[in-house]
């Protein structure tokens, strides 16, 4: 592990690359989506799945990324994806049908891999080892704005021109982005070859299913929620702008932790922000009766949304070998990518079917299951670090 320091204004240059990159993508349906269907009149299932089919484009590409840096270097891969991700922009201007929208969202999945958080943190974390994670704090800070910036920018872009217009404004983000990663290091990840299967830690195993479940769960409903937010903004009441509270708790709470720093350990954080969610969506649950506490959710869900991403780059960190993160974390994530592939579309159905209510109770229940995992993967590192389970491991 490479101990250079790290380059001054690369946590807010990387930070600019991932909000414009998350923008363009991830957050563009839910400003653009009814739009889209008045001109083109498809459905709003049918467009919600052309994000279904980039995240599951996504899963697929997943296990190759880790190579890929190795061969061309993190600076380059994060690049490339940017590129694809705004080439995806001008397809989707450019259709009339829907074969060309999912072609394009095809494009869109590859992009959003190679350039999105999960990439660009594995280049961080090969470059720079544990030291790696403040600037990953300092990087989610800038990325967390993406919802706050582009949902007003698309809304106001609609007032003025088609939606396919605003696409190809995107389009032009994209490439202002691609060039705002040159200052990462371009040095190609190690690749740890993965160990034959009787020679795996039974610790790592099982740290690893734990954290795949968890995070699987997180994204589903992290996901669906924050694709549909406008949808609900505007079912409570709130005006458009209230958008912008999402944006603000996710920086807000990613600032909290940069100043905490070491003294909120990865379990911690872990532990903290899962067992808050329930109670949040309690919150929202209320928003049929009092619009401030709908807009307490919008803030509070955007803070653990925020911190969750954190978690999600960080807790790999306490759980294995950093120089093991990007083979580990490019296994392990498949799952969650599967789950955000299922969310837009499975949101989009539970909206209609159970409204915006009823999609809110249903995450609650899952966010229960998400803070039992929480407890498990805290009470396991604490019995692992005590010796507890290993003396009981040897005794079998």
């Amino acid at each position: 592990m490479t101990s250079r320091a790290i380059p001054r204004f690369l946590p807010l240059f990387a930070g600019c690359n991932q909000l414009i990159n998350w923008g363009i993508s991830f957050y563009m349906p839910g400003t653009f989506a009814h739009a889209i269907a008045r001109d083109t009149h498809w459905t709003q299932p049918q467009i919600y799945l052309g994000l279904t089919l980039a995240m599951l484009v996504m899963a697929l590409v997943s296990p190759f990324v880790a190579r890929l840096q190795a061969r061309l270097g993190g600076q380059h891969v994060v690049t490339i994806g940017t590129l694809l991700i705004a080439l995806s922009c001008v397809a989707m201007a450019c259709t009339h049908s829907l074969t060309g929208w999912y072609s394009a969202w095809l494009i869109m999945g590859i992009g959003m891999r190679l350039s999105l958080y999960d990439a660009l943190f594995a280049a961080l974390i090969t470059l720079y080892g544990q030291h790696a994670r403040r600037t990953i704090s300092q990087v989610t800070l800038a990325g967390g704005l993406a919802s706050a910036v582009f949902w007003p920018l698309g809304e106001a872009l609609l007032t003025i021109m088609s939606w396919r217009g605003a696409l190809l404004i995107y389009a032009l983000f994209g490439l202002l982005s691609a060039t705002l990663i040159r200052p990462l290091p371009n040095q190609p990840l190690i690749i740890i070859a993965a160990p034959t299967p009787s020679a795996r830690n039974a610790h790592d195993r099982r740290s690893g299913w734990l954290f795949a479940a968890f995070i699987a769960l997180v994204t589903f409903v992290s996901n669906g929620t924050s694709t549909h937010l406008p949808e609900f903004i505007a079912s409570a009441g709130l005006p458009v702008a209230a958008g912008m509270l999402w944006g603000i708790g996710q920086t807000g709470a990613r600032f909290m932790e940069v100043v905490a720093g070491a003294r909120l350990t990865p379990l911690r954080l872990t532990l903290v922000t899962a067992l808050a969610m329930p109670l949040c969506f309690l919150l929202g649950l209320s928003g049929s009766l009092f619009a401030s506490s709908a807009a307490g959710f919008v803030l509070g869900y955007g803070a653990i949304n925020g911190l969750m991403t954190i978690v999600k780059a960080t807790l790999p960190l306490q759980l294995f070998a950093a120089a093991d993160y990007a083979r580990r974390t490019g296994v392990l994530l498949i799952p969650a990518q599967l789950m955000a592939a299922a969310s837009p579309f499975a949101y989009a159905w539970l909206d209609r079917a159970l409204g915006i209510y009823g999609a809110l109770a249903f995450s609650l229940a899952l966010t229960v299951v998400i803070a039992a995992l929480a407890i498990a993967i805290v009470t396991y590192q604490t019995l692992r670090a005590s010796g507890i389970i290993s003396r009981s491991l040897k005794q079998q």
